[in-house]
């Protein structure tokens, strides 16, 4: 039986788990990974070293080469790349490293990393790997000769809440051409909610607070009874729901530009000069203030000739002023809004605390004030993640909800521009009645194609978007300013749909209706009114996030 593993690829660092049967465990890869020193948890740094654009080392040793690199401007590419999850989210074909003449993309660097580390859970498996001299298990080696022993073939990656829907495809292509065949993806909170150990032989409504290295994202999870055998008292295997979440890209590496600039501001000169030496100490800097307590302790950014010192009250009044606790106390409050309509605040059973940008002093501190110190928890930082994602890979089910905003680019005479109209909204649970939504479209005089562009759009930080509802009942959205490059991703350019005639008038031509699958696939099914006859049925336009 194929092993079924869970990697949480964070912005920062990377943590292995797999089931063993019973439980999920977090593997150690001890070639690539630091110990986080107070928890003792294997972090694989998400870094990479090229020596060839094919060719690199990744995690802990590829730190260590980064050190025979000489300073210098952060923003100009290198063989050493980190943050690339970043990109490749957004844009993967973005260059994020450089060797020699050659670039290489978001996409590469990604694939090269995760063949690594591939690599490494292969090796891993084969020297844990109980002996058996059977004869069974020769011939099942001699059967399957061709395939490399302890090869990744069931897979779980975790992704942040709002992240769009092309970077989980992007994940799910890698890891396909890499040999795995059971590829799925989870929400990061909702996989810390089924891996942090909590009692699930009860309903419990449980919010999750995962503040990692790049992204801050919170959900709320209504778990479901079960039984010893794992089923409920329906039958239904173990299964969680989520209810609401909000993400936003925020995080630990934030608070390092925030300390990179406190160093800036007290240098005399060079400040763009030393800035990468500065950015380069920010993070250590980072962790070592928030494991010190005392108001009389410090730490300091190392230049040749001097040093530069932060005290504990200095970075205490660095997080306030930047508003580290109204961003956190705001986004809660979003949360607990979202699902105010299914869950009260005083229904709620444990708050969990997830990612290293959760040790940062204050924070803790912030969600007992809110929600009281028995109901926040806060002992599975960093491994809650991983192990959830090995949990829903060994079969416990998660309904999931549709976290974004989807829309229809339509053109406005009134005012120009394309516009766009919302066809799903953030928050919808699927699968869908059928239809689940119908729409109605005119085509101009002589039309002869329709085509039906659909976009994905997120809040890009935002709390909201200020969508209008119309005379029709439906509801638009006209970006402004960096909105529209910030917020919306088109998944579907518009697959060109031919008319048995064509338009005749400003009357309505066609009647859509729309569905969401179980795998999260928008269908379609277009209707010619003039005809009267169906132009496709149930026609898979685009998956969902």
């Amino acid at each position: 039986m194929d092993t079924s593993w869970a990697i949480d690829f964070g912005t920062t660092n990377t943590i292995l788990a797999k089931w063993i049967g019973t439980h999920a465990i977090v593997v150690p890869i001890e070639e690539l990974a630091d110990y986080e020193p107070a928890w003792q948890t294997p972090l694989i740094p998400s870094v990479i070293y090229f020596q060839d654009a094919n060719k690199a080392i990744i995690g802990r040793p590829a730190l260590s080469a980064r050190e025979i690199l000489p300073s210098g401007d952060i923003q100009i590419l290198s063989p050493f790349a980190r943050s690339f999850k970043k990109t490749l989210a957004r844009s993967s074909q973005q260059a994020v490293a450089q060797v020699g003449m050659e670039t290489i993309s978001a996409r590469q660097c990604a694939s090269v990393f995760l063949e690594n580390l591939f690599e490494n859970m292969a090796d891993y498996e084969r020297s844990h790997a109980a002996p058996d001299p059977s004869l069974k298990k020769r011939l099942m080696r001699l059967l399957y000769f061709w395939r490399k022993e302890g090869q990744v073939t069931d897979l779980t990656m975790t992704v942040p809440i709002d992240s769009f829907e092309p970077y989980r495809a992007e994940l799910g292509q890698i890891a396909r051409k890499l040999g795995v065949s059971r590829f799925r993806t989870l929400d990061e909170p909702v996989a810390a909610a089924l891996g942090y150990g909590l009692d699930l032989s009860e309903q419990k409504h449980i919010l999750v607070v995962d503040f990692g290295g790049g992204t801050l994202d919170l959900a709320l999870v209504r778990t479901h009874p079960f039984s010893a055998t794992g089923r409920s008292a329906q039958g239904a295997a173990r299964r969680a729901t989520l209810i609401a979440g909000r993400g936003i890209t925020y995080g630990g590496e934030t608070i390092d530009s925030w300390i990179t600039d406190f160093g800036c501001e007290r240098l005399r000169a060079h400040q763009n000069v030393l800035r990468p030496k500065l950015a380069e100490q920010a993070e250590a800097i980072k962790k070592d203030l928030s494991n010190k307590a005392s108001i009389a302790d410090s730490s300091f950014f190392l230049l040749q000739g001097g040093r530069i010192e932060i005290t504990r009250p200095e970075f205490l009044e660095l997080l306030e002023q930047r508003g580290l606790y109204k961003t956190l106390e705001t986004i809660t409050e979003a949360i607990l809004d979202d699902c105010r309509h299914e869950v009260n605040e005083t229904e709620l059973d444990a708050v969990l605390l997830v990612g290293g940008s959760t040790l940062l002093p204050g924070v803790r501190d912030l969600f007992e004030r809110i929600f009281g110190s028995q109901r926040v928890h806060y002992w599975e930082p960093f491994e809650a993640v991983a192990k959830g994602a090995a949990i829903f890979g060994a079969g416990y089910s998660v309904d999931q909800i549709v976290h974004h905003d989807y829309s229809i680019r339509v053109y406005s005479d009134s005012q120009n521009r394309p516009e766009y109209e919302r066809l799903v909204r953030r928050g919808t649970p699927y699968p869908t009645p059928k239809p689940f939504e119908t729409r109605y479209y005119a085509v101009a005089e002589g039309q002869s194609q329709f085509r039906l562009p659909v976009c994905e759009v997120g809040y890009a930080g935002r709390l909201s978007l200020p969508w209008q509802r119309r005379s029709n009942g439906n509801e638009y959205w006209i970006p402004t300013g960096a909105e529209e490059d910030e917020c919306v991703i088109t998944l579907n350019p518009g697959d060109t749909v031919r008319l048995p005639a064509a338009g005749a008038g400003a009357q309505a031509r066609l009647r859509i209706d729309f569905f969401i699958d179980e795998n999260r696939f928008l269908c379609a099914t277009i209707h010619d009114l003039l005809k009267q006859k169906d132009i496709s049925t149930d026609n898979r336009v685009v998956q969902l996030r």
